[in-house]
């Protein structure tokens, strides 16, 4: 038989103890026992700190994600050139009504982000599209602006009239959410809950088969997304080495006297 494999006899453990925590010490040579319980205490100080980056990273995550802000439209955004709203520390700008446009159209339904009341009876009293019996105000977009980055969540679709077959856009650069759900009215999720920059314009845009009808919403929810704070020095890798590297000559120093060197 050969000579007893010492590095292997380094890994007997008993009652949940390695041989690193136990007073006393086999028979293998002072640099494997050294080599070893090394490599032990490195191992339990990496779980350690992945488990406290970890702790970290979720912490500031959760701190980041803010409650949901809902703007309403109500008739006091009737035939408005700028729309502007505050709330949450987040400031909307809606403008741009155009083809042709240039004002709002709203009523007690909420803003209109659809309008074409050419083909609609002038019989239709609850068209916010026209006033004094004559279409204005027509428009199939406009674009809206959020000062701060945000997370586009829902809107509630109050009023739809001959337009259940139309599909909404809202567009930045490659971003985009198609909304074809304009059969019913309520609460609309976006089918895709993009994060739109900040003073970047999101484009709305409406397309109807007919080009007539009217789209209303009285809520528009998003949610802030707060930007990643900036790396700064921390004293944990500094510390951390420390207390290794403390720690490293206190167990060199007990393999030392267990030994009798």
């Amino acid at each position: 038989m050969g000579a007893p494999d010492a590095t292997r006899s380094m890994r007997v453990r008993g009652k949940g103890e390695s041989l690193c925590q136990r007073g006393n010490w086999l028979s293998p040579p002072l640099e494997i026992k050294e080599k070893y319980c090394h490599n032990e205490f490195f191992i339990h100080m990496n779980k350690s700190l992945t488990l406290l980056s970890l702790t970290a990273i979720f912490a500031s995550a959760s701190a980041a994600q803010a409650a949901p802000t809902t703007f309403t439209f109500s008739a006091a955004d009737d035939n408005q050139t700028v729309l502007t709203k505050t709330l949450d520390g987040i400031n909307l700008t809606i403008d741009s009504f155009n083809n042709p446009g240039p004002n709002s159209a709203a009523d007690s339904d909420g803003l209109a982000i659809f309008c074409n009341g050419i083909n609609i009876p002038l019989s239709i009293p609850y068209d916010p599209c026209q006033r004094n019996g004559g279409p204005i105000n027509n428009y199939s977009g406009f674009q809206m602006t959020f000062d701060t980055t945000v997370k586009i969540l829902s809107y509630d679709l109050a009023y739809i009239y001959d337009a259940y077959d139309s599909s909404t856009t809202y567009l930045q650069g490659i971003l985009q959410s198609v909304q074809n759900d304009n059969s019913s009215t309520g609460l609309k999720l976006f089918t895709n809950q993009f994060i739109a920059s900040a003073n970047v314009p999101i484009l709305v845009s409406t397309i109807d088969p007919d080009n007539r009808g009217v789209l209303q919403i009285t809520a528009f929810t998003v949610e802030k997304v707060d930007a990643a704070p900036a790396p700064v020095p921390s004293p944990l890798p500094l510390a951390g080495a420390a207390a290794a590297f403390g720690l490293s000559r206190q167990l060199r120093r007990r393999i030392r006297q267990s030994s009798g060197v």
